[in-house]
């Protein structure tokens, strides 16, 4: 959602951590708003050690 500030601000955190996989989220927030204006989630997978 569109914001008038000029400031923003992300907050990312782990969610879970395995052998194949790693689940992580991102929030952006706006200036002092406590509110997210943008919340992504992520799933990465490990390659195999050679």
């Amino acid at each position: 959602r569109p914001q008038p500030s000029n400031s923003i601000r992300a907050e990312s955190r782990l969610l879970k951590l395995g052998k194949t996989l790693v689940v992580g989220e991102v929030n952006i927030f706006s200036g002092d708003d406590p509110k997210p204006v943008a919340h992504a989630t992520g799933t990465y997978s490990i390659p195999p050690q050679k």
